[in-house]
């Protein structure tokens, strides 16, 4: 295939705006401050709920790219860093966080070691991330780091392979009907497109379709407009007919791509390099902030300004065995705050104990977060230490109409964290992980066998066979044998988790035709990982409740909902922070799981649902004036420094 680019012209005319019936169709990428907003506080519960830092975050897919649909979801993305034991302990927590989608939110990140390590890989999906237009957080100086070693460990071959990967994908796979999407064929557009700007020795491609079309012939470039008008006004499953120079040059695409990338030398990984990065973030995290902010040097006092129980203790709820949740506010030294670090809180490895640096609370504060409300509130019994200054935060300068939102959705979250823990009681996971080749099986007959039991049942040993891929089969394998040939067996050496494949000739017969389960194999992998993380860390006597009522849902957390809704109309009635709840034996039925799961998500549906009327009828402002509340964390801080002096 001869590769035909766009002039000068046309790369300025691309960039600029594809024009489209009159219009132009660009690539900016807008994200509304209203949306920004939510994603921003979303975040921040995904810190509190998994105890890391996000040091990253960004949009990624269709968004990033410039191409979404009118139902195109979030695709929000982020690399976290843990507290530094976690890295140091013989049982590493997951270093993947999936999460639900939640609305339009569909979010996943990793851990910045394993980030580290896929960066060494020129992994594909992490430098797109890491050159999104859209970034909802970074912290200070991280892309600069980040792109510098990106740049430096770039692999083209493993990149070109990436993307000529996806492009096969897309031709062999969703691109095959009488009639496809748009969306499909500006995905595998895009693919090819990236490979091609990488076997053309650009380096890494960019993120944006539209600076791609430097490196699409005229015919393709053509086309882009109306494909994109098309993609842009319709929904994402609906269907368009097929247009030939598209699928010419999307088939020719993949067998160039896959020859000239088999032809290039594979590039070492500078360990070192991405050694230091890692290293670098989770020091620069720990070691050089919170080090110095330890959680023992917090509680020995001389920079503590509060300190209470919380939690159940403090709702009226504990029971027999609750645990003792400490929360704090501390108050960091001039050559913290002054200097290029800071620290927002320190905290055990369970979050059982949290102290939050007096700037990082109030501006909790400042967001309605209603754990943050909540030391504002706490009952006069479970104060251990509160310093005079910690009574100038009166909830009066705090509470507003943004309770709606953080309390509302703060409770509903709970509802698919009681149904969650659900499926981990009723559905345990075997010690030990199924292992690959359980996955795979032999068509025989009208049905399928065990692809082992296949092989037993005709005597061949595993290693005397080759796999060869099916063409237009996604997952299917022929299978060959023949003992002394060569053949490099079925499962790769290096990696049990692997299938091999086989070089054969061309009159070779297959013995057999398999098929693997990829997508089963995958969700075992994930369902194990996370089951057996939960049993690590899960509260034994609150397994042992929601066992005991076979409810199937986790009673503790239903309870916490009707809580966090009833306050939330409590603050939008009557303008109070009622921390300890006078509905205690309620709550507590609750807890022990005495009520039907839809009864009690009726029930919190009836609270949620009438939150907008008693809110647009209440006298709280609309939000915290910030001008006031910044005065007052000044003074406070020199009042605080003026007292430790004296």
């Amino acid at each position: 295939m001869i590769w035909v680019t766009v002039g000068r012209k046309g790369a300025k005319r691309y960039n600029a705006g594809l024009r489209s019936g009159g219009r132009f169709v660009t690539n900016t990428v807008v994200i509304d401050s209203e949306k920004r907003k939510e994603i921003g506080d979303f975040l921040e519960r995904v810190e509190a709920e998994c105890g890391f830092s996000i040091l990253y975050a960004c949009e990624s897919g269709s968004r990033a790219w410039g191409f979404a649909s009118p139902d195109s979801d979030y695709d929000i993305r982020f690399l976290f860093v843990r507290p530094e034991a976690d890295y140091l302990g013989v049982f590493c927590p997951s270093d993947v966080r999936d999460f639900p989608l939640i609305g339009d939110l569909d979010a996943g990140g990793w851990d910045v070691r394993k980030a580290a390590g896929l960066l060494g890989k020129s992994n594909g999906a992490l430098v797109e991330w890491l050159h999104s237009p859209v970034v909802y957080r970074e912290a200070p100086g991280f892309l600069l780091r980040w792109r510098a070693v990106a740049r430096e460990v770039f692999s083209p071959k493993a990149c070109a392979a990436h993307y000529g990967g996806m492009a096969k994908q897309m031709v062999l796979g969703k691109l095959r009907g009488e009639r496809v999407r748009a969306k499909d064929y500006l995905y595998g557009l895009r693919s090819g497109l990236s490979a091609r700007w990488v076997l053309d020795g650009r380096g890494i491609p960019p993120v944006r379709f539209s600076e791609l079309l430097e490196v699409a012939p005229d015919e393709v470039s053509a086309l882009v407009p109306e494909l994109l008008a098309r993609k842009e006004r319709t929904n994402e499953c609906e269907r368009m007919e097929r247009w030939p120079v598209l699928d010419v040059f999307l088939n020719e695409s993949v067998e160039e791509i896959g020859a000239r990338v088999s032809e290039m030398k594979a590039d070492e990984s500078p360990k070192a390099v991405l050694n230091a990065l890692a290293r670098g973030e989770i020091y620069r995290r720990n070691a050089e902030v919170v080090g110095s902010y330890s959680l023992e040097r917090v509680k020995a006092g001389s920079e503590l300004l509060f300190e209470s129980l919380a939690g159940s203790h403090a709702y009226g709820t504990a029971v027999e065995g609750s645990d003792e949740d400490l929360r704090g506010v501390f108050v960091a030294g001039d050559g913290l705050l002054m200097g290029l670090d800071s620290v927002e809180q320190v905290s055990d490895e369970r979050n059982d104990e949290v102290y939050y640096e007096l700037g990082r609370f109030v501006e909790l504060l400042l967001r309605n977060n209603p754990n943050a409300l909540e030391l504002l509130g706490m009952p006069d019994d479970c104060v251990r230490r509160r310093h005079p200054l910690f009574g100038r935060l009166e909830p009066s300068l705090f509470l507003s109409k943004l309770c709606e939102k953080t309390f509302g959705e703060y409770a509903m979250g709970q509802i698919r964290k009681a149904r969650g823990l659900n499926k981990k009681i009723v559905n345990p996971q075997p010690e030990e992980r199924r292992a690959m080749l359980s996955f795979c099986h032999v068509a025989v007959g009208q049905g399928s066998v065990p692809l082992l039991d296949w092989l037993a049942g005709k005597g061949m040993a595993a290693e005397d066979c080759g796999l060869t891929a099916v063409k237009n089969a996604t997952g299917m394998f022929a299978v060959y044998h023949a003992p002394g040939r060569g053949f490099r067996g079925v499962v790769s050496p290096k990696d049990p988790d692997a299938l091999v494949f086989t070089s054969v000739p061309k009159e070779a017969e297959p013995v057999g035709w398999m098929h693997f389960n990829a997508d089963a194999f995958k969700a075992h992998c994930k369902a194990h990982r996370e089951y057996w993380e939960w049993v690590e860390k899960r509260n034994e006597q609150r397994y042992a409740t929601n066992a005991q009522h076979g409810r199937g849902y986790d009673s503790k957390n239903l309870m916490h909902t009707i809580r966090l809704l009833e306050m939330a109309d409590e603050i939008a009635r009557e303008g109070v922070l009622r921390v300890r709840r006078e509905n205690r034996d309620f709550l507590l039925r609750v807890r022990s799981g005495e009520f039907e799961y839809d009864w009690l998500v009726g029930r919190a549906e009836e609270l949620y649902g009438g939150l907008g009327e008693v809110y647009a009828a209440s006298d709280l402002p609309e939000a915290p004036d910030r001008g006031a509340v910044n005065g007052l964390l000044v003074e406070i801080r020199a009042g605080f420094r003026a007292s430790d002096s004296g």
